[in-house]
């Protein structure tokens, strides 16, 4: 028997001045549905991978269970929590109409670069994911420099993020996998969180 499929239609808004739906809010609103849809599942290990940049609304279709959801048409974004809970975000092609600031340089403003290592610093205005992604960005701004954009494309953590994380956050730039994805180390309070990897993208 296959597991019944659970659709949820999401309302995002673009930051800044982007033209597509920022890995940021992907993340955060796949958590603040599935925290309380599933709680007892929210310390397992989450994976959530961008495979297109997402322009339009998307509706989040998941099961809970051993089936997984069939790939949707417009599928743009693949995830899972703990191994139990597995879906996508799917385009619906209805406009993104609110947009609203994304003060990057605020976010980064304490970090320090030190070799292949970026430390976040206080960052207490800003939730984690926010954290994490800016300054992993502004890591390889400063290391990779040859290449002019870097997006944010895939996300492992043994446990979804928690508000204590900004504290002593910390990124590692650990490899590049050929010329255009990098993975780097998540950790928090000198304890490893995860991975996260960046893409480069057309300027």
């Amino acid at each position: 028997m296959v597991n019944d499929v659970t659709t949820i239609p999401l309302d995002l808004a673009y930051k800044g001045a982007r033209n597509y739906l920022h890995g940021t809010d992907i993340y955060q609103a796949i958590m603040n549905h599935l925290t309380c849809a599933v709680p007892e599942y929210c310390n397992g290990p989450f994976k959530m991978v961008i495979h297109e940049f997402v322009r339009s609304q998307c509706r989040m279709l998941y099961t809970v269970g051993p089936d997984r959801v069939a790939r949707p048409p417009m599928a743009r974004v693949e995830f899972t929590l703990a191994n139990k809970v597995t879906g996508w975000l799917a385009e619906t092609g209805q406009p993104v109409y609110d947009r609203r600031p994304y003060p990057e340089d605020a976010i980064v403003a304490d970090s320090r670069v030190v070799g292949q290592v970026i430390y976040a610093g206080k960052c207490t205005s800003f939730g984690p994911i926010e954290v994490l992604v800016a300054v992993t960005k502004r890591l390889h701004m400063a290391v990779r420099p040859e290449r002019s954009r870097w997006a944010f494309t895939r996300l492992e953590l043994l446990r979804p993020l928690r508000e204590s994380d900004c504290d002593d956050l910390e990124i590692e730039l650990l490899q590049s996998l050929g010329n255009r994805l990098t993975k780097a180390s998540v950790r928090a309070g000198g304890s490893l969180l995860g991975h996260v990897y960046f893409s480069t993208v057309e300027a």
